[in-house]
């Protein structure tokens, strides 16, 4: 199977770019439209993620138990969530029910109806989901974390849901106020992979996307001003599990930096059982559930963050193992073997997951999100062998330290403090 995907301009604005499977009978699509949490205006907050809960509640011509029966009766999925940047559409279909999937698709987005009942579940829905990310430890310590790293309510450090007295004065008005605004075709990406092939994008899926509305796209995420380095610590005494998070800025998916940080990250607190971080604070020295690193590299900036789960009595051991592997980074830099097998991992990685056209939808997206060219699939292995050693520890140094993070801790800690 090639792996370039070819790209499709629609006509009234979008893009398709689709990989042929010949294997599969399949056809999984990975759609999206710049209406996500950046999208939202001052006194929107949380109606971008509102609206995409309502959107297979019904359109002006089908009701929600016809949309679910059409679906199930092509044997086709559909589901929409939104993330920082954007709306996500995405499911799988056969070829021959791919132009009603992906009709239906763009009817929920062209034509959407707001039931009084189904907004009042909604937010029945959301307001459930805020209780129970505020009374969940983990939950708990990364939306905190990511509200210091991302400061001034940024659309990368708020919660997506918004806050309880927000949900609770939403209206249809302001959702359908949004949806003129964001839900414009011109900016539409949508990949798909499987059983597909140029005349058929052409014909089948373009005409499927026709009820698109015609019109530009908000505008993007600004970059995130600086942060200070913060602390918060919750007290939830009723739990049996503190959570730490740790965090800081770092740098956007097209940032130069990128892949050098990202298999630093990868050796640092993800490969294996979570890489040095969960060899040492876990499996070695048995201080926490689970602790593993994350890098969130999105359109307009990123972070590097630390989460572990631990014995509320065991936080100051864990603290100081993880302090201790930070500093690990620059006393005992990434040796060639444990490079060497972070490369490996990543180009398998790779191979593995285009062995499934989700995967491979999800991947093509990506690519053209992020503006990245269509021989990236192509070009990846050799983006990661000519990764120096030195570019990987100096990305390591550089943005996995402790000197400018922030520090969040929620469980049953009482009145005590924590630093690094």
């Amino acid at each position: 199977m090639t792996l370039r995907p070819e790209r499709l301009a629609l006509e009234g604005g979008g893009r398709v770019l689709f990989l042929r499977n010949p294997a599969s009978p399949f056809v999984s699509f990975h759609g999206s439209l710049p209406a996500g949490v950046a999208a939202e205006r001052p006194g929107e907050e949380g109606v971008s993620e509102f609206l995409s809960r309502l959107l297979l509640s019904g359109t002006e011509s089908r009701n929600a138990r016809q949309i679910s029966e059409a679906l199930e009766g092509h044997g086709a999925t559909l589901e929409f969530h939104v993330a920082e940047d954007l709306l996500v559409f995405r499911g799988r279909t056969t070829r021959r029910a791919a132009g009603r999937a992906l009709g239906i698709a763009a009817d929920c987005l062209a034509h959407p109806v707001l039931p009084a009942k189904e907004v009042e579940r909604v937010r029945a829905e959301v307001l459930t989901d805020l209780g129970r990310e505020r009374d969940s430890t983990r939950e708990r310590a990364d939306r905190e974390l990511m509200g210091l790293v991302f400061p001034g309510r940024h659309p990368y450090g708020r919660d997506p849901k918004g806050d309880e007295e927000a949900v609770k004065s939403i209206e249809p008005r302001p959702l359908l106020e949004f949806h003129a605004r964001c839900y414009g075709r011109e900016g539409l990406i949508l990949a798909l992979a499987g059983d597909v092939d140029g005349a058929f994008v052409g014909s089948t899926v373009a005409r499927a996307l026709d009820a698109l509305v015609v019109g530009p796209p908000p505008d993007s995420a600004p970059p995130p001003g600086p942060a200070r380095p913060a602390t918060a610590f919750v007290d939830l005494p009723h739990k049996s599990q503190a959570d730490i998070a740790i965090g800081r800025q770092a740098i956007p998916r097209r940032h130069p930096d990128f892949y050098a940080l990202d298999l630093a990250n990868l050796l640092f607190g993800m490969i294996g059982i979570y890489g040095r971080l969960g060899q040492s604070v876990r499996e070695d020295k048995g201080l926490a559930y689970y602790s593993l690193s994350r890098l969130r590299a999105l359109r307009s900036g990123g972070s590097v963050s630390i989460i572990a789960g631990v014995n509320p009595g065991g936080l100051e051991a864990a603290m100081a193992a993880i302090s201790a592997e930070i500093d690990r980074v620059r006393s005992e830099p990434f040796t060639e073997d444990e490079i060497e097998t972070g490369r490996l991992n990543r180009i398998g990685g790779l191979a593995v997951n285009l062995e499934r056209n989700a995967e491979v939808a999800a991947a093509l997206h990506g690519i053209e999100f992020h503006e990245l060219g269509l021989d990236y699939l192509e070009r990846y292995p050799g983006i990661v062998k000519g990764l120096s050693d030195e570019a990987i520890r100096t990305a390591a140094e550089r943005y996995i330290r402790k000197e400018d993070a922030s520090l969040v801790v929620v469980g049953p800690i009482g009145g005590r403090t924590f630093a690094l």
